[in-house]
């Protein structure tokens, strides 16, 4: 009697075992369907939007636009003229670099790495240009400046406003029309003193010839 009760136990857990296995095998091919039916979910790819690059004056030589951060070089035998749209003249004499860092109808920054630079603004707001030793503050007026090995020396060459800081000190005025001053180091811009007629006409002729190549 007890043989025939393990028996018929032994059928029942067979049975059950069989049943769950064949439901885990239905349940998995139904997920499988499922996942073949539905469709694949798409993947869309980021576009990187690239700035569009800001225009902000013309290259007098050849009418190449002058972009915003741009640098701009010139060789060792002629210089580079532009305008920006405030109607500032920039022209920069041989083996000097430039940038337009920021232009706004108020304010205007440039940066000049190296070499020479003459500058006659028309802008109602600053302009301003950042030499390796100061600044040079410029509203309305024509000022010219040249990086040399020890110093940067910096000239006013029209009536306006012209202001030059140093890295270090009080900042001075150019108030008379061939006055300049001179930067060094880590110190503050000398005193204003006027230019000899041979220095003064060095600035004006220099830059004037690179103009008309």
């Amino acid at each position: 009697m007890a043989a025939i009760l393990l028996r018929r136990a032994l059928r029942v857990t067979m049975t059950l075992t069989v049943a769950a296995a064949a439901g885990l095998a239905a349940a998995a091919w139904a997920g499988n369907a499922r996942a073949a039916s539905e469709p694949a979910l798409a993947v869309t790819p980021i576009a990187v939007v690239a700035p569009v690059p800001r225009v902000v004056g013309q290259e007098s030589r050849r009418g190449l636009p002058i972009v915003l951060g741009n640098r701009l070089a010139s060789g060792p035998g002629s210089g580079v003229k532009f305008t920006l749209d405030d109607r500032t003249t920039v022209i920069i004499g041989p083996n000097s670099v430039i940038t337009v860092d920021e232009f706004a109808a108020d304010r205007v920054v440039l940066r000049l790495e190296r070499g020479s630079f003459h500058l006659d603004s028309a802008n109602p707001g600053n302009v301003y240009v950042v030499l390796p030793g100061g600044t040079v503050t410029v509203k309305a007026a024509t000022v010219a400046g040249r990086i040399l090995p020890d110093s940067t020396e910096i000239a006013m060459l029209s009536v306006g406003r012209v202001e030059v800081a140093g890295l270090a000190g009080p900042p001075v005025k150019l108030d008379k029309i061939g006055d300049y001053t001179r930067l060094t180091g880590l110190n503050a811009p000398s005193q204003p003193a006027p230019l000899s007629p041979q220095r003064l006409q060095d600035f004006i002729g220099l830059m004037g010839q690179i103009a008309l190549r």
